[in-house]
Order: C-alpha cells, then structure tokens, then sequence
C-alpha cells in the first residue's frame, strides 16, 4: 500500500478521536509517511511519529483537566474547563495572571512525548501557530525547529484563549486552528498528494480549498461531530467513546465497514441495500437512531433489524408535561442545556413527529424482515 501523508485537525479532548482511527489505521496496515497537526492534532501527530501506541492510550486514557492547569481553587464542573459554571473562574485568572496556567499540560506532555525518538522515526512532522505579534501564521516542520524545542513548539501550537500565553521568544501565539485547522497545504509544498485527513472540528471543510486540487484524500470524520461533545470535556467515559468512533469512521472511511451512521460488515450492508434499496436502509439508520439504538457498534443484517424492532417495542417517552408546566420543566433543565447548541432545547421539548409518517420504506422493509424475507 502506498504510504499517506497524515493531516490532523485541532479539537482539544475531541483528539481521542484521531488516537481511535490511528488505532483503525495500525490494524490496516496504513503507512504514513508525514504527518501535519494544528493544536491537540500536532500533539497526536508526535505521538503517532513515536509510534508507542500503547503509551499514546496510557495518556489519553487517564488525561484530566486537573492534569492540565494549575488553579488555587478547586474547578466547580472539574470535567470541563471552559463549562458556563467554571467561568468566573477563568476569568479571575485571566485578570489576575494572565490565563490559566498550563505548565502540568506542558510537564505531562513532555513525560508522554520523546522528541528524540520521534526525530529518529524519520516521520516529517509538521505544525502550524499564529502569531499575533506579526498577524501571521507561523507553519514549521520539526528539522526546522532546534533539538530540545519541540514541546515548546506543541504548546504554541495549542494556545487557546484563556490559557497563559507564555512563549520562549516572548511573542504571543494563539492556537493555529485559527489560520488553517487542517494543513493539508504544509505537506503539498513538500510534495505530497495523498492524504487522510482526521478532522474534529465543528466547521465544515478542511481547510485551505487550493490545496486540495489533483489531490488523493481519505477524509475521516464523524457524521455529526457533536457528538463528540466539547473541547475542553475531558471525561474518561467521554474519551472512549470518542475512541470508538474514530475507530468505526476510519474503518469505514477504508471501505472495511459500511453503511452511513450505523456500521456495518460490508457484505451485510450490500444485502440489506439488496433487499430493501438504498432509500430504505438511509430510513432505518435514520430511524434507528430517533429511537436510540445503539450505535457504536458492529452490526450485521438481522442483528441491526432485531434491535430496530426492539427499540419500536419500547414505550414512547412522555413529553415533559403540558404548556402550563413547560417553564418549570425547562427550570430544572436549564444548568445542562446551557452547554448545549440551541437545537437541542427545541429536540428536548418538542414531541417527534410519528415515525409511520416520516419513514414509510423503513416499515415496508421492518416488515419484510418480521415475515422471515432476507434472514
């Protein structure tokens, strides 16, 4: 197989999901032949140039806020540093000493990532930052950076608003993610056209669009990447879940699974597509997941059918309550939907539309399968 040149998008705690599909790529045996992050995505990119995977999952397996930053006094939601109840917080440090101190992200970097062995992968390995001083994005690759300066050059990488802006040559940098959060044009000038691109951000696009003509790119991402919750999230539940998904979208995104939320064994999702067309099987993943059916997981045809008639067995959650009590009913939501988008609220109080209306090849298809076609 011919070797890829590895794009990493920035994201914070959501980079668990790069480690996932970099676990998904190992398993396929894709080589990698340079690599370009921006943020929590050049952090993993000198992981994966180190290549120690099992030490890579160490640190994403037990990484914390706490672990990261050092406060005086204890965070109010310890899970998520930059959540609605943390902010007076930040900003008594901001005011105080300038952002939140990160030296421990800074130590705990430097514990899990050897810049001398991921000088001898041989793995070219690239970073972007901007830096304000000059308005202008700063884009290095390691044999551009002096031994013993890579980590220093990770966190300039990473410096997200609100954090302590410190840096060696005493400039002041922010997080490259907001010049090009997918640098696919730092391996173009050195060469390279073929790409996977593991993108965690909530924009859409990769990048910079000049630098993807004549270009070979895999791009890897989740189909609603809020899924994957916030930047700042660091939940170990969270984390693996993160994982997991990373690890199913690579697969897919090599032709090793199918199907388009849900995950399939390729020759399961060919019959299904058989059997019922392809309008249908989008309405059962669709319908799937308005019923909650697990979806990080390997189906197959009839287990994927069985667990889908399951979950239209189960009782319909009742709305909250009628309009006289709708404003205490979104009282007691209020904390949690804060950080949450604004369709949510409207998902949460809103009753669904019958899914015998919305989804009539998914019943013909149900129905099929209830009368023994295609088991």
């Amino acid at each position: 197989m011919r070797p890829y040149g590895l794009i990493l998008a920035g994201g914070g705690a959501k980079g668990a999901y790069q480690i996932g599909a970099w676990r998904a790529m190992r398993e396929l045996g894709v080589q990698i032949e340079a690599i370009a992050g921006v943020s929590i995505g050049a952090i993993n990119g000198a992981l994966i140039a180190q290549g120690d995977f099992d030490r890579t999952l160490e640190l994403w397996n037990n990484v914390e806020v706490k672990d990261g930053i050092h406060m005086d006094a204890e965070l109010k939601s310890p899970e998520n540093l930059f959540s609605f109840s943390n902010l007076p917080q930040i900003f008594y440090e901001v005011i105080r000493n300038g952002g939140v101190d990160v030296t421990p992200a800074r130590d705990l970097i430097a514990r899990y990532v050897d810049e001398d062995a991921v000088r001898a992968s041989g793995i070219p390995v690239g970073l972007v930052t901007f830096q304000l001083s000059s308005m202008k994005p700063v884009e290095v690759f390691l044999d551009e950076i002096e031994d013993g300066r890579l980590i220093d050059y990770l966190m300039l990488s990473a410096r997200f608003p609100g954090l302590q802006n410190e840096s060696p040559d005493g400039a002041k940098y922010l997080d490259g993610g907001v010049y090009d959060n997918a640098p696919v044009g730092m391996l173009r000038k050195r060469g390279i056209n073929r790409f996977i691109v593991v993108d965690i951000s909530n924009m859409k696009g990769i990048g910079h669009k000049t630098d993807l003509s004549c270009a070979d790119i895999i791009y890897i991402r989740p189909g609603n990447p809020k899924e994957l919750g916030e930047s700042f999230e660091f939940d170990r539940e969270k984390t693996e879940m993160r994982m997991q998904m990373g690890y199913l979208d690579a697969k897919k995104a090599f032709g090793a699974l199918g199907g388009q939320t849900y995950y399939f064994k390729p020759s399961e999702y060919k019959k299904m597509q058989e059997l019922y067309g392809w309008k249908a099987c989008t309405q059962l993943e669709a319908l799937a997941q308005e019923r909650d059916v697990a979806r990080l997981t390997v189906y197959t045809h009839s287990r994927f059918m069985r667990a889908l008639l399951d979950a239209e067995k189960a009782p319909e959650k009742e709305p909250e309550s009628e309009w006289e009590d709708l404003a205490d009913a979104l009282l007691r939501k209020a904390q949690p939907l804060l950080e949450k988008v604004p369709e949510e609220l409207v998902r949460t109080i809103r009753r669904p539309r019958s899914a015998e209306k919305k989804y009539p090849a998914a019943r013909a298809a149900l129905t099929a399968f209830q009368q023994g076609k295609g088991k």
